[in-house]
């Protein structure tokens, strides 16, 4: 095994391509971004050191994997426990500690979170270490192991996960990028396998070997990327269409017979627990209500999760809606909705049972069983849409006749688990005594949570959390609104009677000119329960302290004191310090609209203008862009400085340097030589290694007297110009110490031979000579040659340039 660090920076840039792919499940940019980055330079960097240092004692893959594991741990201290380290870097039995206490949460932080998730400091470690693991893998199978093609197992690792978590997949653009750092590692593969055959002999074998089979290859796989990304956009689908939408670009035409959300993790408290409070929703009503996005139906002991949602194409809410139940009674309710660009859900928030949107654009549908108005297409970012709802409001009366058998379909929000705590049956005969079954022992319940054993608190356990319902009920008596929910529908479904999770908002606070400003904060859950003829009617259990959670007027608080903190809310926040983010209405996606000016945003322009945030999203893509664009330079760079400083003086002595000596007059010619070889493999004139300096030039004659021009002036002056400059190269050979004279008029000869060289050489060549010229490529890929350049041309021990 050859130490290849050109080959291991390739691995390396082609995990960081690849890792674009979990861009979609994070929230943000940076601080998912920074860990990638440290890993992957970090990881790349130990092993090529590694290599290197082990080459001396005969070990360079066993040295390089055991500094990697090195760089692994003090990466991982510096990022996770750098307070607790030694320099920050180096392991303590406190940073193992303070790691292991960062650790300990992420699983249930992943079954909380929802996509986007926020950042999270056990998360930014998860993710340099899962980075890292498939930097060295790749490493090890691109250089140690040798076989790059299988480093795409590990590459494709950093997309399972977001394939499998996302409804719409990882998109174009990370697949083709992740697609180019696994092809360029092929292509560098290539390389290498042809120089293995042995000594190219010929005079146009190197040429079709090294040029015509490597561009073939990068035009094969150039051609098959664009495959791979157009055709899936016009050809069309098992379901009779394609991922572009050909009707129009709401998703309202007659392709798509059905529409399908995969369930997600639906987590309240990643939302209320944010430090920083985010305006999601401005909302122009006479009649604040909650805001509700979906329901959670699914019971697993612990939590409550979403079913998966399903919906045909003639559950568009744009083809009409069901409204409420006919024997509930209901007040009207009608909201302008305008939600941030920070609000990416897939789920519309509205008020009550909707009955009417105006305005909605994109492919909205109603999944009835839970209420959702759901899209797998488009998201709540940038809408604005007037909704008309009924909000039910029955009697007390009315709910306590509606009675009736439970229908079997209902299965699902009625079942419980088995090993449920011993103690809730007993709790719950305690709560509803002296009750009448039904309605009576709902609002016991839900008054029950509200009363003065029971305290909001933020710090509350997480319902993910094992026993974490028996905690809340028996012991803590502690939680948010997450935990009240769903302890009441845990006991309402011990009544019989089918209940679930609502997850909305509740109105939010009033501003001076009428509107309700929704924020993250205002984040909630509470119980839904189905009385036979009336429907889903919601119910209140969680008594937040600003009052903003009263008890309904159906099922009224026996608790004083939970009345009066209700009465004491303020109507109104005249001094509200949250400034919302500027909303966008988007443009009616339809041809004729393209060229539209989009509505401008809600506020003033001098309020907008203090709204942006920094660094704006584009940045981190934009500087992930220009570092692909300046790793890609590199060569091209190189190329000119090394030109450059041959044209200068060559690579010993100075231009203006009095009397040089022998040695530095023949660097000197050398110098000038070695820039014609360079340009000769550049262009495609690969010389071969039994060339004199004479004979070199002669075929590069050959390939000027090859083409239409030849016998014009241009090419007798350069034919004459390179067999000057082989002349030259034969005296500073073979002649005798002090007899070697170096004349400037070499560089005018040199500078000619280019040109004409270039002009009469394929556009398409002269571009791949410039962009990724090969005689940059040539010395930075081993295993070609070990001899210095010039050798090439039957050079002496005495070249070198």
């Amino acid at each position: 095994m050859t130490p290849r660090p050109i080959a291991s920076v390739f691995g390396g840039a082609a995990c960081l391509l690849a890792s674009t792919a979990m861009a979609p499940l994070f929230a943000g940019t940076i601080w998912w971004l920074r860990p990638v980055l440290i890993a992957t330079v970090v990881g790349v960097g130990t092993a090529v050191l590694g290599r290197h240092v082990g080459r001396s004692i005969r070990h360079p893959a066993l040295t390089g994997f055991c500094l990697s594991l090195v760089g692994l741990c003090t990466s991982v201290t510096a990022v996770g426990a750098h307070d607790a380290a030694l320099l920050g870097v180096i392991p303590t039995p406190a940073s193992t500690s303070a790691l292991y206490d960062l650790a300990t949460p992420i699983r249930d932080e992943i079954r909380q979170l929802a996509v986007p998730v926020p950042e999270q400091p056990g998360l930014v470690v998860l993710i340099l270490v899962a980075t890292y693991v498939v930097v060295m893998a790749v490493d090890l199978l691109v250089v140690v192991v040798d076989r790059p093609a299988l480093a795409g197992i590990p590459l494709l690792a950093l997309f399972l996960v977001p394939a499998a978590i996302l409804p719409a997949g990882v998109g174009t653009l990370p697949f083709v990028l992740g697609a180019i750092g696994f092809v360029a590692l092929m292509l560098l593969d290539g390389n290498r396998m042809v120089t293995r055959w042995g000594r190219l002999t010929g005079d146009r074998s190197p040429r079709m070997i090294s040029n015509g089979l490597g561009g073939l290859g990068a035009q094969i796989a150039a051609g098959c990327l664009v495959i791979a990304a157009v055709v899936p956009l016009v050809l069309p689908s098992l379901d009779g269409r394609g991922v572009v939408n050909r009707g129009n670009a709401t998703g309202a035409s007659e392709g798509r017979s059905s529409a399908s959300v995969i369930q997600p993790i639906v987590s309240l408290s990643q939302q209320i627990h944010n430090e920083r409070e985010v305006p999601l929703l401005r909302v122009s009503t006479a009649t604040p209500n909650y805001l509700r996005l979906t329901a959670l139906e699914n019971f697993d002991g612990q939590r409550f999760t979403l079913r998966t949602l399903n919906a045909t194409k003639d559950a568009r809410v744009s083809e009409g809606l069901p409204g409420p139940e006919a024997d509930v009674r209901t007040v009207p309710a009608e909201a302008t909705v305008t939600i941030s660009k920070e609000m990416t859900e897939r789920y519309l928030p509205v008020p009550g049972i909707p009955t009417r949107f105006d305005g909605l654009v994109g492919d909205w549908r109603l999944a009835e069983p839970t209420g959702t108005v759901f899209s797998t297409r488009t998201s709540t970012a940038g809408l604005r849409y007037t909704v008309q709802a009924e909000v039910p409001d029955p009697t007390s009366e009315q709910i306590r006749a509606a009675t009736g058998a439970v229908p079997d379909s209902m299965g699902v929000v009625t079942a419980l688990p088995t090993g449920l705590d011993p103690r809730l049956p007993a709790l719950l005969d305690r709560v509803t005594a002296g009750a009448v079954p039904g309605y009576a022992k709902v609002v016991a319940i839900q008054n029950y949570l509200r009363g003065p054993d029971f305290t909001y608190d933020l710090t509350g356990a997480p319902t993910a959390q094992d026993g974490a319902l028996a905690d809340f009920l028996f012991s803590s008596r502690r939680g948010y609104c997450e935990q009240f929910a769903s302890a009441m529908a845990v006991l309402v479904r011990l009544l019989g009677l089918p209940s679930r999770v609502a997850i909305g908002f509740t109105h939010g606070t009033q501003q001076s000119d009428g509107s309700w400003l929704i924020t993250n904060k205002q984040a909630h859950a509470w119980p839904e329960v189905w009385f036979p003829t009336l429907g889903w009617i919601p119910f209140e259990p969680t008594r937040r302290t600003d009052g903003s959670t009263p008890a309904p007027d159906y099922a009224p608080s026996t608790d004083p004191a939970d009345d009066a903190g209700a009465s004491s809310a303020p109507e109104a926040d005249e001094a509200v310090g949250v400034e919302p983010t500027p909303v966008v209405t988007p443009v009616p996606a339809d041809p004729g609209a393209i060229d539209e000016e989009p509505e401008q945003p809600v506020g003033s322009a001098a309020k907008g203008a203090r709204t942006h945030s920094f660094p704006p999203p584009w940045l981190p893509w934009a500087g992930l862009g220009l570092g692909v664009l300046g790793l890609l330079s590199v060569p091209a760079l190189t190329r000119l400085v090394l030109r450059r400083r041959r044209m200068a003086a060559g690579p010993h002595g100075s231009a203006g340097s009095a009397a040089p000596t022998d040695a530095e007059l023949v660097a000197r010619v050398h110098a000038v030589w070695a820039e014609l070889v360079d340009i000769a493999a550049d262009l495609g004139i690969r010389l071969r290694s039994s060339d004199s300096p004479r004979s070199g030039a002669q075929r590069l004659i050959s390939f000027l007297e090859a083409g239409p021009e030849a016998g014009s002036p241009e090419i007798l002056a350069a034919r004459d110009a390179l067999m000057r400059l082989a002349t030259a190269q034969e005296r500073a050979r073979y002649a005798p110490p002090g007899t070697i004279a170096f004349s400037p008029a070499l560089l005018t000869d040199l500078a000619l031979a280019r040109r004409v060289l270039w002009s009469v050489t394929p556009r398409g060549r002269r571009a791949m000579a410039t962009v990724a010229p090969p005689s940059v490529l040539r010395r930075i890929t081993p295993g070609q040659d070990d001899r210095p350049v010039l050798a090439a041309t039957g050079s002496g021990p005495r070249e070198g340039s």
